[in-house]
């Protein structure tokens, strides 16, 4: 079983007793803490059990900490394995006096528990924890101090004093030299004498005071002759840090110097602080304005490596395309590294290993680090790098070096941390905005290499964006960016067009006519956010080749219909000569038959090609109501004869509606619809001819409960020539160019067909014209109408 080791800390503060307490027990579980706040309580726990470490606090109430470690070991039972002093004065003698007690660790205040830790586990297990890497220990702080005496005996034994401590000092034996020196040299502290030539102590002390480079000098002042009250008031009044009466006694002055130095130190600590805290704002505020990675790198890597005394500066950023974009700030300047250098410092560095695991490092010292990657000059020898932390994983790492060991702290990790927060947030914006700069290069690309015409709108359809084909199409007036179309009647249409699609959230279509006789296939998309795209294809040549088409197949069945028309007669007139055979009676129907089909299929197609070329259209308004009755009556009779039921149920607000057409073309559409529903309705079905209104557009509904059409058939049904071909329609006759008219009629009347069956269920057939209304029908009927 594992031996417990106790561990006594005797501190009377006790929160930095419970601080050390929790680190040392992470040791494991082994490891027993015992706490206690003077040296009579700490010899009282250890009476009945035994501890291998002790450590503990010099100054204490009662017994002072080398007193108590003393005692422990005379107590051969309790005599620790381990002492660990700690102390806030850092004393010859007190160190003198911890070597003759054989005091293993003697430490100076502040302490980083962390050390402790290592020191106390070195004891225990013979080695240093892994994979912690000690930092090597910090030589001792050399001050700088100036004495300032016209007394040479006194500047000879001040300089001898300084010298033991291991101070370096510098002198001056009035007072203008030694406000040169000040000025010069910047010392960490001045013994400052009151009477001196050139200059008194007090008027070198104001104007030290009045120097930025100067003013934070710790001054100590000392004199043999101004010791009233009054004398030490104004000195303090005017800066002084410290008033000091002659004779002096040595261990006093050594106390206050040690005191006064540890104030400089605390306070250059905190002054190096409020600059590095400034620099968080300003380098946001820099980073704000910047888009380009290269401009942010150097904002970046100069500002930090001045203000937080960085050698060099190292930035890297991963690219969305898998690249690595790198710099390096080097001897004041940007340098380049090559490609190998870049790989190199990406895939095996300390890059490697903060992006792995997105935390930041300190290396302390990287000759005992295995985690810097060595180098021939080898000149690095601390190292702090953070990741650049995006939204959703790590983007980069920034990386601070300098040729000292121990250089840098956890503080200067907590700045460099938030320095590359705002570096990452900088960088994302960059990367985002050249990804929006690629997409839209490569839309103006795209836009510029269309023939199609394309506009684009907000909500109060107001232009947005245009190609050039778009601009080309507005030759009188050109388009401006957030200003409506110019005004024309294709514009209007469009912005028509483009409120439709907004309103309804679906594409509008239809073929618009434009000034100098062209046409475009026009498609109007809403988008979400408001607003519309608008595509204009240019269909003028097809629109040509296809009335050229028209009229060729126009003539072509005019000149059909003659010769089928004497075929017809000739076959009359021979049935009038005289008595004809079986057979040839036979023959002669069969003649009739075909001939007959031709007729109808060149009148279809003749049709068909009038209409397409809108030959003696002829726009009038027309009462829809009357129209529908006449063709319900029309057909009346054959769907009695096919025992059908046939109903037309119009509604109240359809009763005054018009729309506006060629009568005989409207009928045309209607009679073709109706005499379909009757032609594909068996025995006993119903059809319905029923009418409705939606906002200015009113709908004509043909259904009935047939056979129905299969979905495959569905697409082609208004195709030229195309039939529903199965065993239901085999013996009902047809050309396939009745629903090609319907359509065809439908489009040039400005309106919409649609079509939905379901086989065995039935068939409705719904067109739709816009409402027109005349002037004679009063508001009230209108607005009831509509």
């Amino acid at each position: 079983m594992k031996r417990v080791t106790r561990i006594l800390i005797v501190d009377d503060h006790p929160n930095a007793a419970f601080i050390l307490a929790q680190v040392l027990r992470g040791l494991g579980s082994h490891v027993e803490v015992l706490t206690a706040h003077n040296g009579e309580e700490a010899l009282a726990l250890v009476e009945n059990q035994p501890v291998q470490v002790v450590i503990t606090d010099f100054l204490m109430p009662g017994m002072n900490g080398l007193e108590l470690i003393e005692q422990l070991q005379k107590k051969s039972s309790s005599s620790p394995e381990q002492t660990i002093l700690i102390t806030a004065y850092d004393t010859e003698g007190l160190a003198a006096t911890a070597r003759h007690l054989q005091v293993d660790e003697y430490l100076t205040k502040p302490v980083d528990p962390e050390k402790v830790r290592a020191l106390v586990n070195e004891t225990l297990h013979g080695a240093p924890e892994t994979p912690i890497v000690h930092p090597a220990e910090p030589t001792k702080e050399k001050f700088k101090i100036l004495v300032a005496d016209d007394d040479s005996d006194h500047l000879r034994l001040m300089s001898t004093r300084l010298a033991d401590e291991g101070y370096t000092y510098f002198t001056a034996d009035d007072g203008l030299e030694a406000l040169e020196k000040a000025w010069e040299l910047v010392p960490d502290l001045i013994l400052l004498d009151v009477n001196m030539p050139g200059k008194t102590g007090f008027e070198v002390l104001k104007e030290i005071r009045a120097n930025s480079r100067t003013k934070h000098i710790q001054v100590l002042m000392v004199t043999a002759v101004r010791t009233q009250p009054h004398h030490i008031q104004a000195g303090l009044n005017l800066g002084a840090d410290d008033y000091i009466v002659k004779p002096i006694d040595w261990h006093e002055l050594s106390a206050r110097i040690r005191t006064k130095l540890r104030v400089k130190r605390a306070e250059d600590t905190l002054r190096q602080r409020n600059r590095e805290l400034a620099l968080l704002p300003e380098i946001a505020q820099d980073l704000s304005a910047r888009l380009d990675l290269a401009e942010l790198a150097k904002i970046v890597l100069e500002r930090t490596a001045l203000a937080m005394n960085g050698a060099n500066s190292h930035l890297a950023i991963f690219q969305p395309d898998g690249s690595v974009f790198q710099r390096l700030f080097a001897n004041g300047e940007l340098v380049s590294l090559g490609e190998d250098a870049q790989k190199r410092l990406v895939e095996d560095g300390l890059i490697s290993h903060v992006t792995t695991s997105r935390q930041g490092v300190v290396i302390m010292d990287t000759e005992n680090d295995p985690r810097w990657l060595k180098t021939d000059n080898g000149s690095t020898r601390s190292a702090i790098a953070v990741p650049l932390l995006g939204r959703h994983d790590v983007i980069g790492v920034l990386t601070l070096t300098h040729t000292q060991p121990n250089q840098f702290t956890a503080d200067h990790q907590v700045l460099l941390q938030a320095i590359g927060s705002q570096a990452a947030i900088a960088a994302e914006n960059a990367q985002l905005y050249m990804a929006v700069e690629q997409e839209r290069k490569r839309l103006e690309a795209v836009l510029h290499g269309v023939e199609d015409a394309i506009l684009v709108t907000d909500g109060r359809n107001h232009l947005q964006l245009a190609n050039p084909a778009a601009e080309r199409l507005f030759v009188r007036d050109r388009l401006r960016l957030n200003q409506p179309l110019p005004a024309t009647d294709s514009s209007d249409k469009l912005m028509t067009l483009s409120q439709q699609a907004q309103t309804t959230g679906t594409l509008q279509q239809t073929e618009l006519a434009w000034p100098g006789n062209r046409t475009f296939q026009t498609q109007v998309t809403s988008v979400v956010e408001g607003g519309s795209v608008i595509v204009l294809h240019d269909i003028t040549h097809f629109k040509e080749l296809e009335r050229i088409k028209n009229e060729f197949i126009a003539a072509a069945s005019h000149d059909l219909k003659n010769p089928i028309a004497s075929m017809l007669l000739s076959s009359n007139l021979v049935k009038r000569i005289g008595p004809l055979s079986p057979q040839q009676t036979k023959i002669l129907e069969r003649i009739e038959y075909q001939a007959t089909q031709m007729h109808q299929l060149v009148t279809n197609i003749l049709d068909l090609s009038r209409v397409n070329l809108q030959v003696g259209l002829k726009q009038q308004s027309v009462e829809l109501a009357p129209m529908l009755q006449e063709i319900y009556d029309e057909f009346l009779s054959q769907a009695d004869e096919k025992k059908l039921s046939l109903d037309l149920n119009l509604t109240a607000d359809t009763e005054l509606l018009q729309i506006q057409g060629e009568r005989l073309r409207l009928q045309q559409v209607f009679r073709n619809l109706v005499n379909n529903a009757v032609k594909y309705t068996p025995e006993n079905g119903r059809i319905t001819i029923s009418t409705d209104v939606q906002d200015d557009q009113v709908r004509i509904h043909v259904q009935d409960d047939g056979m129905g059409i299969p979905a495959d058939d569905l697409p082609h049904v208004f195709d030229s020539f195309y039939r529903v071909s199965n065993e239901a329609t085999k013996t009902i006759e047809g050309t396939g160019f009745g629903l090609a008219i319907v359509k065809s009629i439908v489009e040039q009347h400005n309106g919409q067909i649609e079509v939905a069956s379901s086989v065995g269920k039935g068939t409705c057939f719904t067109v739709q014209f816009p409402l027109y209304v005349h002037a004679e029908i009063s508001t009230s009927d209108m607005a009831f109408a509509i």
